[in-house]
């Protein structure tokens, strides 16, 4: 029967090859996302404070894996490697029980329930790993032929398993249970009242002692999940499918002797159940609408405003994916040349409203910092920094280790430095920003820190007491350089229809230091407010072609006024100019 376990375990590899690849394929962007929610430190004082709570090993050490996300292919290898090891020790647990390893393949289906998890950012992967602890000790449990000291092993390893994985204990319990109770052992029913006892009492003390802040953080998995949350039903789904698959290969009577074909069946049927259930979890729970949102969020972060661009063509009815491309437009200095070319949506798609959430707070973040507006900038860095799963966003803490350079305040970017030296991707950097701290000679000849310096504001006001439209018309003011600021504000308006107070925009500032000549999203909004009277279009500067251009786009509108698709026939042609936006959307 050797050529069959070798047929079991040559197909469990096989699941494990194609899943990484799959991963890698359709996920990549997904790890580099959730990175940013941990920030594991290489400090003993971080260490032992996580330590000294339940699940504090479990944590350590899914932050210490994460922190690998970042680079290429870790994420999809990490978290595979995990998922296998999960099921392989699952495998072993099982042919324990059964004698055999028949039900290798079978075992992948709690690490399958597992990684619907994965796709959602707020679970931790402190949850695979305790996961896997879990099944150590159990692993051990059943390993144990004397009863007796089986039921001391249960007791002296049972509380451990608490403080090292959190509330998996439960698990392990109930696993414990169905052993000891299917098994018929004679201790079954000491057991039953030992573990109950010690179970709910473990329980109880965590919330006595303030050491879980609710009871299901307790005795649930939701201990592995954000904690001003409320999971969805997939994070029981392993914890279910483990106890199922653990009673079932209690409950069916071991066959030592098959047939080829009863073999061959139990393999195939294996396979294709394991492919059934996993392909229809990723097709429900892998939340595929978030990837171009977590690429698009990967190149910004990159910087690579190019890669933004590109692959931000053609229809966009996200904001957040507008936001992305508007910030980059704006980095590459062609915001009010070129927000026109693409498809815009509204006012939202330049500044999203804050929703106190971390995807929204470190978006606006950097969509103010680009504009220069540092208090927000600082703001949103901050409330995205205490928002995240982990113990910070590395992500933000570069923000607010900025923002606070340029304020000059460098106390508190070194203590944010600090923090970040004690981390492994983020280091270097880190500790090429010591060049600044009580620098401001260094700050203001940096071409980054110094022209955000600029844009400081010299006027004192809580912002946007105001309004948005002052802050933006003050910054630009401030740094006429920075055309973001102004060219922001002047997109807003035009985004919001507000032509009159934007030819009141124009007449203030068109001419001066702040807009000497007019973008090409401006001069299409030109020809709109004063399209019976071209001799206003030379006033402005309008180009020949632009005024070509619209002459065309006029007679085009007129010959097709009364067909029903007249909106798709000007959107052919047309629908990269302000007034195709100006009318139709």
């Amino acid at each position: 029967m050797k050529k069959w376990k070798y047929s079991a375990w040559g197909l469990f590899g096989l699941i494990a090859v194609t899943l990484f690849v799959f991963m890698q394929r359709e996920y990549a962007y997904h790890f580099y996302f959730v990175e940013q929610n941990y920030m594991f430190q290489y400090s003993w004082p971080y260490i032992v404070e996580k330590l000294l709570l339940p699940g504090g090993l479990a944590d350590i050490a899914g932050e210490f894996l994460v922190q690998y996300f970042m680079y290429p292919y870790a994420g999809a290898s990490i978290t595979v490697g995990l998922l296998a090891l999960i099921a392989s020790v699952t495998a072993l647990l099982l042919g324990r029980i059964r004698q055999n390893d028949s039900w290798a393949v079978l075992s992948w289906i709690p690490a399958s329930c597992l990684l619907f998890m994965q796709f959602d950012f707020n679970y931790m992967l402190a949850g695979f790993v305790a996961y896997l602890f879990m099944l150590f000790f159990l692993l051990g449990a059943v390993t144990i032929r004397n009863d007796r000291w089986r039921l001391v092993y249960h007791v002296l390893t049972l509380f451990p398993m608490y403080w090292i994985g959190g509330s998996v204990y439960v698990l392990y319990v109930a696993s414990v249970l169905l052993y000891e109770l299917l098994k018929k052992t004679p201790y079954r029913y000491t057991v039953t009242l030992i573990l109950i006892g010690l179970g709910a009492l473990i329980g109880y003390l965590s919330i006595y002692f303030a050491l879980q802040g609710e009871y299901r953080f307790a005795f649930l998995p939701d201990m592995f999940y954000h904690n001003k949350l409320i999971p969805k039903p997939p994070i029981y789904f392993s914890w279910v499918a483990h106890f199922l698959l653990f009673g079932l290969a209690l409950l069916l009577k071991p066959r030592k002797v098959k047939k080829t074909v009863r073999c061959v069946f139990e393999l195939v049927f294996s396979l294709v159940v394991v492919f059934l259930f996993t392909a229809w979890g990723i097709r429900q729970y892998g939340d595929q609408k978030s990837q171009q949102l977590k690429k698009l969020d990967y190149y910004a972060r990159m910087e690579q405003w190019d890669e933004v661009i590109n692959h931000s063509k053609g229809t966009l009815t996200n904001y957040l994916y507008i936001c992305y491309l508007n910030r980059a437009l704006a980095e590459k200095g062609q915001l009010a040349e070129s927000m026109f070319l693409f498809d815009q949506r509204g006012v939202d798609g330049l500044l999203l409203k804050w929703n106190r959430t971390f995807s929204i707070s470190t978006l606006l973040s950097d969509v103010n910092f680009t504009i220069g507006n540092m208090t927000v900038a600082q703001e949103m860095a901050f409330e995205a920094n205490v928002s995240a799963t982990g113990g910070g966003n590395p992500r933000m803490l570069k923000r607010l280790i900025q923002t606070n350079l340029i304020y000059g305040e460098y106390k508190v970017a070194e203590k944010y430095i600090d923090l970040l030296e004690k981390t492994t991707y983020y280091r270097k950097w880190a500790e090429l920003q010591r060049l600044f701290l009580y620098n401001d000679e260094a700050v203001e000849k940096d071409s980054l820190l110094g022209s955000k310096r600029k844009c400081l504001l010299s006027e004192n006001y809580l912002s946007t007491t105001f309004g948005l439209d002052h802050d933006l018309l003050k910054i630009a003011k401030q740094y006429p350089a920075n055309r973001n600021a102004l060219e922001y504000l002047g997109g807003l308006l035009l985004l919001a229809k507000d032509m009159q107070a934007f030819k009141l925009f124009l007449d203030t500032y068109y001419g001066t230091e702040l807009l000497p000549e007019l973008p090409l999203g401006f001069q299409e909004a030109v020809i709109i407010l004063h399209e019976s009277a071209p001799a206003e279009w030379e006033k402005y500067g309008i180009r020949e072609s632009v005024a070509e251009r619209f002459v065309h786009y006029k007679k085009a509108i007129l010959a097709n006024k009364n067909s029903p698709s007249l909106q798709q026939r000007m959107a052919h042609d047309y629908g990269n100019t302000y007034w195709f936006y100006f009318m139709f959307k």
